[in-house]
């Protein structure tokens, strides 16, 4: 906005400065687009999906699909920054595996075996143990 308030201000007798100006700007939001939405989701989805195939919450193929998927969001946004302009073919694992997830929770939700396996380990049960 600003720019543009100031071509208009400056009666548009010399456009080189802003047409570059512009060229920057939209160099800049697409870098932060890109880094932001695709680079920071695929690694929290790496994230979500080994802690849900460690903890057994969900069918360990489910996460592992979903890992997968992650992983070639992962490489076709680091492929972009090297100017390889990859097939957005490599976003549609994990966004079919995105889907299915959401209906699977709706459906089965977590494994409940995999919930109540493992007692939680709190430095008070540590205490209390020892002092026993």
């Amino acid at each position: 906005m600003t720019l543009s308030q100031e071509f208009a201000a400056t009666g548009a007798t010399n456009t080189s400065n802003f047409q570059a100006g512009v060229a920057l700007l939209r160099t800049v939001s697409d870098w932060a687009f890109s880094l932001g939405v695709g680079f920071i989701f695929a690694l929290s989805a790496l994230i979500l999906n080994y802690s849900l195939y460690q903890s057994k919450l969900v069918p360990r193929w489910l996460s592992a699909w979903g890992f997968i998927g992650a992983v070639l969001l992962l490489a076709g946004h680091l492929l972009e920054y090297f100017n390889v302009n990859p097939l957005r073919i490599l976003d549609l694992p994990i966004a079919v595996q995105e889907m299915v997830f959401a209906v699977w929770l709706i459906v089965r939700g977590f494994n409940p075996t995999a919930l109540a396996s493992e007692p939680t380990k709190t430095e008070m049960n540590e205490v209390q143990i020892s002092l026993s």
